[in-house]
């Protein structure tokens, strides 16, 4: 007992105070937010469809993906992927406040609860069979940074783990570019010297470009080409054209999702605490810069600004002009937009507080409300996530059941039996599934991603994956072609939709079961 005492004692002594609570909270705040995901398993159309598997792997470029999988549940059992995902993830926030000399317990607590529940994190956990993966390569590449800034050839590290991440996910070199370049703005308005930040931003520089260079070398050394999704075959080539619009989209889309035209799940209260965060900054900045007279020097101050309008937002956005033709980036992408508000906390931390006169209310003032904002920004998105997850289970309950209740009908049939090939034919796009016509807020969830809804679980591929895993029934798959020849016969056409009498018939040896009139 005494053994365990002194162990407990030293971590905390070694880790200090603020990154125990950082770790603390995070676990904490992440558990809580995720609580109903991790407590249930809640399946979409990607990770219903991938287990047992390993994801989109080399042929998205994720060669990585493979060769950590097996470390967790290649079933996505969410007590293990998920608890692993908040521990990475947690982790990193203890590196990141140690990167911004976030020097507050308040502080460092916080900031590990912004990261822990920041959306993104939210549409990592409905890929349960990648979470922990993705989570993995997120602390990579934070880990990458701090070895980058703190040691002389930490670089050579810095570069092998960030190529090590884009393998397991490419969006995250986003991370690490915003990351170095918010390193280089609190350098400025600590007051190091220019020709040092200059210096070391060069090295911040090369580090990414070799990163970048290694990570394709290795894609083309797996030697599987990459598959055009999300403009990830584009990655490395583009015309001056396409560069151009992905690099003002850089900026577009980032005012979009803060400012002009939120995601449809930040409806509401998201949305205002997101535009409250930005007022917050607006403000934060100018006095920031005044305080620490930033003007004085005008390389400094010229400096300072092009990194913080134009290079930040600019980094935090790169996964456009990493891939030129990507028009929107999904959730799981924009997880590096959470380094806004590890920004504006940053920077909270460096306001000074006069000892006396009239400016210290009126700083204590804007301390105390942008402290809040991001709190209210952070119970925001955790509302979000569980209400999007329990959305998510009741589609999941719906499809399942209604699935169900097919196959006792099909058990009624005489000679049916189990591993017969069986093929649920008839449309219902773009009227929704006649059990998902009861939305409960389900249209919030469109750009979600991972979010899922009745109609996203019962398309064929990811139907036939719920009837093996959640239904026990394994049977062959019908083809496309063999799919499209039945509707075109007469007797199809004379069957009545389900729950019709009749609506369950065996053409050509197949099970064939009618829910609508076409296939649309």
């Amino acid at each position: 007992m005494e053994g365990r005492q002194d162990f407990i004692r030293l971590l905390r002594k070694r880790m200090g105070g603020r990154y125990l609570i950082a770790l603390v909270a995070g676990l904490i705040a992440g558990n809580l937010t995720h609580l109903y995901m991790i407590s249930n398993k809640i399946t979409n159309l990607d990770d219903i469809s991938g287990i047992p598997g390993v994801g989109g792997g080399a042929a998205l470029g994720r060669w990585l993906q493979p060769r950590l999988h097996h470390l967790f549940s290649v079933w996505s059992a969410p007590a293990i992927n998920g608890e692993m995902s908040i521990l990475f993830l947690s982790l990193a926030a203890c590196l990141m406040i140690l990167l911004l000399e976030i020097r507050t317990e308040g502080g460092a607590a916080l900031a590990a609860i912004l990261l822990v529940t920041f959306p993104s994190v939210t549409s990592n956990m409905y890929y349960m069979l990648l979470a922990p993966t993705f989570a993995l390569a997120v602390l990579m590449s934070v880990l990458g940074v701090y070895l980058t800034r703190h040691y002389r050839f930490g670089w050579i590290f810095g570069v092998i783990l960030q190529i090590l991440s884009m393998a397991c996910y490419q969006a995250y070199f986003a991370v690490a570019a915003s990351l170095y370049v918010l390193l280089l703005i609190l350098m400025l308005t600590d007051g190091k010297k220019v020709t040092e930040a200059f210096w070391l931003g060069v090295k911040f520089l090369m580090t990414l470009a070799l990163s970048m260079a290694g990570y394709l070398i290795s894609v083309r050394i797996v030697g599987e080409e990459l598959a055009d999704y999300k403009g990830l075959n584009s990655i490395g080539s583009f015309s001056p054209v396409s560069l151009l619009h992905a690099f003002l989209r850089c900026y577009h889309r980032l005012m979009q999702y803060f400012i002009t035209a939120p995601e449809s799940y930040m409806a509401g209260a998201p949305a205002l605490f997101n535009r409250l965060s930005v007022i917050a900054a607006v403000i934060l900045i100018p006095v920031i810069f005044c305080q620490r007279k930033l003007y004085t020097e005008r390389s400094r101050a010229v400096i300072w600004g092009i990194l913080l309008a134009a290079l930040l937002p600019f980094a935090m956005s790169v996964f456009y002009l990493m891939a030129p033709e990507l028009d929107r980036a999904s959730t799981v992408m924009t997880f590096s937009y959470v380094i806004f508000d590890l920004m504006i906390l940053a920077l909270c931390e460096r306001l000074r507080l006069p000892g006396e006169g009239k400016a210290r209310p009126a700083l204590r003032a804007l301390l105390i409300a942008t402290f809040l904002i991001l709190c209210c920004k952070a119970y925001s998105v955790y509302r979000v996530a569980n209400i999007a997850y329990y959305r998510s289970y009741i589609a999941q309950e719906r499809t399942v059941n209604y699935l169900n209740r097919i196959y006792a009908r099909l058990e009624e049939q005489g000679d049916y039996r189990y591993g017969d090939r069986v093929a649920i034919l008839g449309g219902f796009y773009p009227d929704p599934i006649i059990i998902g016509r009861y939305q409960m807020g389900g249209e919030k969830l469109i750009d979600l991603e991972g979010a899922t809804l009745e109609d996203h679980l019962f398309l064929p591929a990811n139907r036939l994956q719920l009837e093996r895993v959640f239904l026990g029934i394994d049977s062959e798959e019908v083809t496309e072609e063999e799919r499209d020849a039945i509707m075109k016969k007469d007797a199809f056409a004379r069957m009545p939709a389900y729950p019709e009498d009749g609506c369950i018939q065996r053409i050509d040896g197949i099970w064939v079961v009618k829910i609508a009139e076409d296939d649309r």
